[in-house]
């Protein structure tokens, strides 16, 4: 019996050495398939890591290169074309004071040269002498009475219709830019010039050398851009004018041309990754040594190999300590380990469900308007000669956009409170002239439903007070609208307003309670109320049209304002919601001060410029300022506006409309170095933000660069009218 207990004991334990060897065995080969798996992923994956990075690279040099050539001649025409026009337009002051028998000075040149804004001034006779000149250098002019006296340039003496413009480039790394026509007033030819420094050309010229700063040699490889055999830029300084045909690595990248893919070649011994493109004159080059490309390739596979060996470790260690006397622990665990996945799943379909729903309606309720906007597009176009309809279709066209306006906004203020971003406005406002301006609004509504509004008089002793009038009549429109839209036919709304002195000196806290006598709210709904996107009809769509979300958005507003909201209603018979919130009383209001009609309002003969980086808005803006009689000036981004305020004469943009989001200098940035003018002006044009950038930081931003006022896109005529008027009386008011 012992014999064979013993046998059975060598007879397992056999088995289980054979099981441990087994399981190293396999333990073993699978650890060398995992590496050298890892080992090949790796390698592709930095292999692809590096050829995006080069890719982007290449293609990025090759848009600027572009961008650069592009910049360079567009400047230049410009140049050119300016001394052209400067030049024929002294030849007519000429004749013109020729003509009245007065002679060609000195003093005259000057004049016009500061007028023109040019640097130099010649006059010459058809042979080419000097008849008078004047310029800003002296030691400049024999210089440029040599270029003219050329027999090429003197030939435009007997056309008078043509012109001649060149570029200079000078030794010293200046420049020229030159023009001449033919004389008016007698036989020779007139010309002007810019001049250039060097100095200016460094510091404000764009250069492909600066276009490659900040990248890094070993991180990004080493950029090359090559001109006529001659490598004019790099990230490597030690390579620039050096000769493409000395350069070993370059030599070999011309036979690839594939801008998509990266090659591999050999450089000095050593093998690196290269990439070439062909941008017209230029030839752009990238390449990374093989040590950078797979510098991190080691510690990825070792990394890889530590994490095997622990799973391996808890895995042996696991089927060491397992044993059937944990299995019942274990089965214990599976089994609470079940019910929690069941919980979480619940939950995530509970979520799921509530994002579905979400989606469902924010999908419905923009797709709604836009199919009207797309349907009405379409019946207008049916309907082109009946002016008739074409006016019902832009009437309907506006209001639906008007609706797809305030859900995008409800939306995004939702947004916005949700993330504690909201910032408070403290500045003065009449609650008369807002309640007056949601009534005009909410009354309209309701006659369309025979719904009667009645005032419950009580008293309110300080209507001015400073505070957020923007949010202010956002929540008594939320809470009027609510009351029109869920009231029933021939109902009643209930309105009152009443002042409470507060504790603290200066405060006072505004009531306002709404009553209605509409459809009412269920119990259950009540308790959902403030909650987003909540809504009781949701079968009623059609009806009780709505995003869910401005409840929650009053709520939030009145809390951040330190006011409360309360409310009782009853199914079937009405809603009743009071509201309570402290201002500040505005000690300073002028009470005497009469409001001016906006039809009174005029922007007629005024001199704008309009400052707007899209081609669309830029029309919009343009149509409506001309429309109202002013004159526009465009520019398309802040530099050049800065540009065309700085060579305007004194007081000539009476206003400056000024988008934000902009190319090359946005419009804080222009508002601020306008501000920063060394000119009277400067200081006392009226700025107005004209932006998408619509929330209450915007405007305080705006503010604090410069600018006088801020209007939210979309543009509403009217309103830009009313705003540019007023600036302007407050302007010669203030004068």
């Amino acid at each position: 019996m012992i014999q064979r207990n013993i046998w059975r004991w060598m007879i397992l334990d056999i088995k289980k050495r054979e099981k441990v060897k087994r399981f190293w065995i396999v333990s073993g080969l699978l650890g060398i398939c995992i590496v050298v798996t890892a080992l090949f992923y790796f390698f592709d994956a930095e292999k692809r890591k590096a050829e995006e990075r080069m890719v982007e690279i290449v293609n990025y040099v090759k848009v600027q290169c572009s961008t650069y050539t592009h910049f360079n001649e567009s400047s230049e025409s410009k140049s050119l074309l300016r001394a052209i026009e400067s030049a024929r337009q002294m030849s007519t002051n000429i004749d013109m004071k020729t003509e009245n028998g007065e002679q060609l000075d000195r003093k005259f040149l000057k004049e016009n040269l500061q007028s023109l804004w040019v640097d130099g001034i010649l006059v010459l006779d058809e042979k080419g002498k000097k008849v008078c000149e004047y310029s800003m250098d002296e030691g400049l002019m024999d210089e440029m009475i040599d270029y003219l006296q050329k027999g090429i340039i003197m030939d435009f003496t007997g056309y008078k219709e043509r012109s001649y413009a060149e570029r200079i480039s000078r030794g010293d790394g200046s420049r020229i830019d030159i023009a001449a026509c033919a004389r008016k007033d007698a036989p020779g030819i007139v010309a002007v010039y810019y001049y250039t420094s060097p100095r200016f050309i460094r510091n404000y010229t764009l250069t492909i050398q600066s276009l490659l700063e900040g990248y890094n040699t070993e991180k990004d490889g080493t950029i090359i851009v090559a001109d006529k055999g001659k490598v004019i830029a790099s990230n490597d300084e030690k390579l620039l004018a050096q000769n493409v045909a000395d350069n070993e690595v370059i030599q070999k990248m011309k036979k690839h041309t594939d801008s998509r893919h990266i090659f591999h070649l050999k450089n000095k011994g050593t093998g690196c990754y290269g990439i070439m493109l062909k941008q017209r004159d230029y030839y752009i080059y990238v390449y990374l040594p093989d040590k950078e490309v797979f510098s991190n390739l080691p510690l990825s596979v070792t990394g890889v190999v530590f994490l095997y060996l622990i799973i391996l470790s808890f895995s042996w260690f696991w089927v060491y300590t397992t044993n059937l006397a944990h299995q019942k622990q274990e089965q214990e665990k599976d089994e609470k380990y079940k019910a929690e996945l069941l919980k979480s799943a619940k939950k995530a379909e509970a979520a799921n469900e509530a994002k579905t729903e979400f989606l469902q309606r924010m999908s419905h309720d923009i797709r709604t308007p836009i199919n009207g906007i797309c349907g009405m597009l379409d019946v207008a176009e049916h309907y082109a000669d009946d002016m008739e309809k074409q006016t019902e279709c832009r009437a309907k066209i506006k209001e639906t956009s008007h609706l797809l306006l305030e859900l995008v906004n409800e939306v995004l203020d939702m947004s916005k409170l949700e993330s504690d971003e909201v910032i408070l406005e403290e500045i003065p406002f009449n609650l008369s002239n807002i309640s007056k301006e949601v009534f005009v609004v909410i009354e309209q509504i309701a006659a369309e439903q025979n719904i009667q509004i009645m005032w419950e008089k009580k008293e309110v002793t300080h209507w001015n007070l400073i505070g957020s009038p923007g949010y202010v009549k956002r929540i008594m429109m939320n809470i009027l609208s609510n009351a029109v839209k869920y009231n029933k036919e021939n109902g009643y709304i209930y309105i009152s307003c009443q002042e409470f002195t507060s504790e603290q000196e200066g405060r006072v806290t505004i009531e306002f309670i709404c009553r209605d006598t509409g459809i009412g709210m269920t119990e259950d709904f009540q308790k959902r109320l403030f909650e987003p996107f909540a809504q009781e009809h949701t079968g009623s769509r059609t009806k009780f049209s709505g995003t869910g979300l401005g409840m929650p958005i009053t709520k939030k507003l009145i809390e951040k304002m330190g006011g409360t909201i309360t409310f009782e209603s009853k199914k079937g018979e009405g809603t009743t919601f009071v509201i309570r919130i402290p201002f500040k009383i505005d000690q300073n209001a002028d009470k005497d001060k009469k409001q001016k009609n906006i039809a009174e309002k005029s922007i007629k003969d005024l001199e704008i410029l309009l400052v707007e980086d899209n081609e669309l808005n830029m029309e919009i803006a343009e149509f409506i300022l001309q429309n109202e009689g002013a004159s526009v000036t465009k520019a398309w981004n802040g530099q050049e506006a800065v540009e065309i305020f700085k060579k305007s004469r004194p007081d000539e943009f009476d206003v400056i409309l000024m988008d934000i989001m902009m190319p090359v200098m946005n419009g804080y940035e222009a508002a601020k170095m306008i501000r920063t003018l060394d000119r009277d002006d400067a200081k006392t044009v009226p700025i107005i933000a004209m932006t998408a950038n619509a929330f209450t930081e915007d405007r305080l931003r705006s503010k604090e660069s410069g600018m006088n006022e801020h209007i939210a896109k979309p543009i509403n005529a009217k309103v830009l009218v009313k705003v540019i008027s007023e600036l302007m009386e407050n302007k010669e008011e203030d004068s």
